[in-house]
């Protein structure tokens, strides 16, 4: 019986995996006979031509598999290694460009790179007159250099995703190399996209200092110094990367999203503008100035930003659950809703577009649908929605069930100790989650006037120095309405001087006193009270208007705020600060509720896992607080 084209692709790949050459090229030849141009059959052929040293004959074969699918990762790699292989490197700086438009792995592009500079070529097969040098030349790059083959296969190694055995021979190189640049960049590489972000970093350090000129080891730092929140040092390997390679639009690109998160709106505006004006066709610089746009308010903008980055790359799955963000916030959940729904379908595992498609799923009241999101999700916040989910669909049973088995797991999680004492209190029955079961009992409220003479000039003197901390306009993702709030990056109590150095040791000695007053508390909120002094503190000022929307602080185990300026209740309690078991996704009126109209001075402690919001307030006047997290580690919230 004649076998199907898959049948003999199947037979196919099986001959070529247990290096039955022959039989496995017979087969794709086979298929060719009917289909030329598929693309896996070529690919294969290309790679059973490179494997016995015939790259030229592969090149033609690499082609056609990726002018008929170019969406394949490997396709656009294997063809650049058989042009580099044949020495045609210009040919090869071609399609790396074009792979890169395409969201081929940059981390994988830049290996294949290092091999078109003259380092990467030390041991290539020499001319006649390379020859003529001298003996004890040719033995010192011998010496401090791996060989070509040894180069090939980790780069092989690397390229084809055996990620075991790269990291192996890489760790061997920079042993038996240690001044050779190449090896400690693929482990840097190899190291990060293994999730060890840290390990990764002194590798991808050592890259740069044994190769300076390197603009890509540069931008590969600065891309893992962002991981690690270093991002004032990020922004200056990206900027040495743009130094040494002016036309780096990938450089320029990454650094516009960094400076994004830094809050320098304009600054990113223009880099990510420049990567663009230098490569027009790079995805990621759209996506990334459709960022900054709508952090500026640009929607419009940022939409286009978005569609454009699709257009020249349909499959980026975060410039999908991007344009999904800025459509739900301008209320287009239709079309929010496709956007998200397109981003899963290319990744799967996408946490962030699975959450924020499960959240709109859930304001649309699917409240099924968004279970089935949200418990597809691996993220924290996902956790605590499959509950709120779970409550609307009132299956309370079940989610006792869930709270009992997530105690075991994660007992202090305080999205989940924020619902368990919502649904504690509303069923009168106890969860088995121990963290906080009561937190509005435990809210306490002190005076600076108890730590400081003359505390109004004080708080001006506190003001002042706040003022010179950098501030941006309702931040995206902050529960700040109307008001400015310090950039997310900047923490107010990180080496403070002066007055701000006096209030950080109030906090401390009243965070002792809050301890002594409930240490008798049973609960795991007391008994695992952090011991560490880590504050991460931030300035909220709001302007007419301005409110603070019901939110809890999930980085955090204790909470504060301390009134640096009120505003008048008018008898209607404007500019308070509302307690309450109600979270956004699940209320009950009969849950409890405390209110509190703070006084100059007032400072206010409460599990961070307790819901409070700011009530608005009609005065023209300013409302300005220090708020913090006391933290169980260090950490960015």
């Amino acid at each position: 019986m004649e076998l199907t084209t898959e049948q003999a692709l199947q037979q196919a790949i099986a001959a070529h995996k247990e290096g039955k050459l022959q039989e496995a090229e017979r087969l794709y030849r086979t298929i060719l006979q009917s289909q030329p141009a598929h693309p896996d059959v070529n690919h294969n052929l290309g790679l059973i031509a490179v494997s016995v040293n015939k790259a030229e004959a592969a090149l033609p074969l690499f082609k056609t598999a990726l002018e008929t699918n170019p969406k394949i990762e490997q396709f656009w790699l294997s063809y650049i290694d058989a042009l580099i292989k044949e020495k045609q490197f210009e040919n090869a700086k071609l399609v790396i460009e074009q792979a890169k438009t395409q969201g081929v792995a940059e981390e994988k592009l830049n290996v294949l790179e290092t091999r078109l500079t003259p380092t990467a070529q030390v041991n290539e097969p020499k001319l006649p007159e390379q020859k003529k040098r001298k003996k004890a030349t040719k033995q010192n790059l011998k010496a401090n250099n791996p060989s070509h083959e040894q180069l090939n296969s980790l780069l092989e190694y690397y390229q084809n995703g055996q990620i075991s055995d790269a990291e192996k021979l890489a760790v061997s190189i920079t042993q038996e190399f240690p001044k050779h640049p190449f090896g400690w960049k693929v482990l840097g590489a190899v190291l990060k996209q293994t999730g060890r972000i840290a390990e990764s970093l002194t590798p991808m350090e050592k890259s740069t200092q044994l190769s300076p000129q390197d603009a890509e080891a540069h931008s590969n730092l600065g891309a893992t110094l962002k991981e690690l929140g270093r991002l004032d040092e990020a922004v200056a390997s990206y900027k040495q990367a743009i130094a040494l390679q002016p036309d780096y639009a990938e450089a320029l690109s990454n650094l516009g999203n960094m400076l994004q998160e830094l809050g320098k709106l304009d600054e990113s505006l223009a880099s990510c503008s420049q990567a663009i004006a230098l490569k027009p066709d790079l995805a990621e610089a759209h996506n990334n100035l459709g960022i900054t746009l709508k952090e500026q308010g640009r929607s419009e903008e940022a939409i286009a930003s978005y569609k454009q980055a699709i257009a020249l790359q349909p499959g980026y799955a975060e410039a999908h659950s991007n344009l999904g963000n800025m459509l739900q916030e301008l209320g287009r959940l239709e079309e929010a809703e496709a956007s998200y729904t397109q981003a899963v379908a290319l990744k799967p595992d996408f946490a962030d577009a699975l959450y924020n498609r499960s959240l709109l799923l859930f304001d649309k009241a699917e409240f099924g649908a968004a279970l089935r999101d949200a418990d597809a999700c691996v993220s924290k916040s996902a956790r605590a929605l499959s509950l709120a989910s779970l409550y609307a669909l009132r299956r309370i049973d079940e989610i006792y069930k869930r709270i009992e088995i997530q105690s075991k797991v994660d007992g202090e999680d305080i999205r989940i100790a924020a619902f368990a004492a919502f649904i504690s209190e509303l069923e009168k029955k106890p969860t088995t989650y121990n963290f906080c079961p009561n937190p509005i009992d435990f809210i306490h409220i002190a005076n600076l006037s108890s730590h400081v003479n003359d505390s109004v000039k004080y708080l001006g003197d506190v003001i002042e120095e706040l003022n010179k901390i950098e501030t941006i306009w309702e931040p995206f993702g902050k529960s700040t309405v109307s008001g400015f709030q310090s950039l997310k990056h900047i923490n107010v109590f990180a080496n403070p001087s002066g007055k701000m150095k006096q209030l950080k040791s109030f906090i401390l000695n009243e965070l002792d006193a809050y301890y002594l007053k409930f240490q008798s508390e049973q609960c795991s909120y007391i008994q695992k009270f952090p011991t560490t002094r880590n504050l991460w503190g931030w300035t909220v000022i709001l302007k007419q208007q301005g409110h603070q929307d019901a939110h809890i602080h999930p980085s955090g185990w204790l909470s504060g705020v301390i009134y640096l300026k009120v505003v008048p209740s008018l008898g209607k309690d404007e500019g308070a600060i509302e307690f309450s078991l109600n979270g956004k996704n699940y209320s009950d009126l009969k849950s409890p509720k405390l209110l509190h109209q703070p006084a100059q001075g007032d400072i206010v402690f409460f599990p961070s896992s307790l819901h409070h919001r700011t009530i608005p307030f009609t005065t023209d006047a300013d409302r300005i607080i220090v708020s913090f997290d006391f933290m169980p580690e260090v950490a960015k919230p």
